[in-house]
C-alpha cells in the first residue's frame, strides 16, 4: 500500500478468486484484522489451500438471482471484482449479465467501494498513445463487451452514490503464467503474422495486486479509470526473439519485414502512479537474453 493511503476497509469481498483475485485476497488477509471473503465459482481455492483468514463461498454471478449474490456476499463493505471466463464459459453472459446481477446486488449492500478488474482491450486498437481518460470505444468485439461492462458498473455506481475504482489491466502475466505464454505453441518453421512491431502492454500479477490494494485505499471522493500497465511496451517481435533464444530455438520467423518503428497502441499508465501511487515491481517486462 503506497505511504499515506487511507487505511483499508473492514470486510472486503473479493468476487472471483482465481489467478489475480486469489493473491488479492490472501494480501487483504494479511494486511487487516477482519477475515476477507472470498468467492469462487466452485466454492474451491486455486491451489486447494485456503491461507488463514480467507472465507472461501461458492459464486457463480451467472447462474444466481441478484437476491442469492447478496446473501452470499452479506456483511461485505467493499468489493473486488476479478473474475473471468472459463473454457465452456460465454464472455458476455459473464462480464454483461453477470456484472449485471452482481450489482443489482451490490445495490443492497453497504459498500464504502467498488473494485472492478477490466482490461486494456476496453481502449481502442490505434496507432497511439492511450492514456486513462480515452473516452474512443474499441471496433473488437471483445473490447466492446468489456467497455459496456464498465459502463455498467459506472452507471449504478453513481446512481447509489458508491465510490468506484476500474482498473483497465494489461495481460497478466507471472507465477504459473510465464512470459513464455505468449510464445508458446509457435512450431520453430512457423511465420507469424505481421511483423511482430505492435507494442506489448503487459503487467505482472504482483503489480496488479498493488494496484487493487491501492484502489481499496483512496478517499470516497476518488472515482476514476486506471489503466495498469507496465512502463516497458516492447514490442512482439523482440520479446519473441529473446524467449526463443532463452529456451534455445531459433528466433521466429514473420510474415513481414520489420517496420522503423512499433506501430500500435500503447497504453500510459499516469494514473498509476499518481492517483494509487504504485511503484511497480517489475517496470521491464523483457527477458533477459543468455
Amino acid at each position: 500500500m503506497p505511504a499515506g493511503a487511507s487505511p483499508l476497509p473492514t470486510s472486503i469481498a473479493v468476487v472471483g478468486a482465481g489467478f489475480l483475485g486469489a493473491p488479492v485476497a490472501a494480501a487483504l488477509a494479511g494486511a487487516g484484522d477482519s477475515p476477507v471473503l472470498a468467492t469462487t465459482r466452485s466454492g474451491t481455492w486455486p491451489n486447494g489451500h485456503v491461507p488463514a483468514g480467507i472465507e472461501l463461498r461458492a459464486l457463480d454471478v451467472v447462474a444466481r438471482a441478484p437476491l442469492e449474490i447478496a446473501a452470499a456476499l452479506a456483511g461485505a463493505r467493499a468489493l473486488v471484482v476479478c473474475y473471468a471466463p472459463g473454457k465452456q464459459q460465454d464472455r458476455r453472459d459473464l462480464y454483461i449479465e453477470g456484472t449485471r446481477r452482481l450489482l443489482a446486488a451490490a445495490a443492497t449492500l453497504p459498500l464504502a467501494r467498488l473494485v472492478y478488474t477490466s482490461s486494456t482491450s476496453a481502449l481502442p486498437d490505434r496507432d497511439a498513445w492511450l492514456d486513462d481518460d480515452c473516452a474512443e470505444w474499441p471496433d473488437e468485439p471483445r473490447g466492446r463487451v468489456q467497455r459496456e461492462a464498465e459502463e455498467l458498473v459506472r452507471d449504478a455506481c453513481a446512481r447509489h452514490d458508491v465510490p468506484w475504482t476500474i482498473l483497465r489491466l494489461g495481460g497478466l502475466y507471472g507465477p504459473g503464467r510465464e512470459l513464455f505464454r505468449l510464445y508458446r505453441g509457435a512450431a520453430d518453421d512457423a511465420v507469424l503474422p505481421g511483423d511482430g512491431m505492435q507494442p506489448t502492454n503487459l503487467i505482472h500479477r504482483d503489480d496488479a495486486v498493488q494496484a487493487v490494494l491501492a484502489a481499496l485505499s483512496l478517499p470516497p471522493d476518488q472515482r476514476s479509470v486506471v489503466n495498469v500497465v507496465d512502463d516497458d511496451h516492447t514490442p512482439r517481435r523482440e520479446i519473441f526473439a529473446r524467449l526463443a533464444a532463452l529456451a534455445g530455438r531459433p528466433p521466429p520467423r514473420w510474415e513481414r519485414p520489420p517496420g522503423p518503428a512499433a506501430i500500435g497502441k500503447q497504453v500510459g499508465n499516469a494514473r498509476l502512479k499518481t492517483l494509487l501511487r504504485v511503484s511497480l515491481l517489475h517496470p521491464s517486462h523483457t527477458p533477459e537474453s543468455p
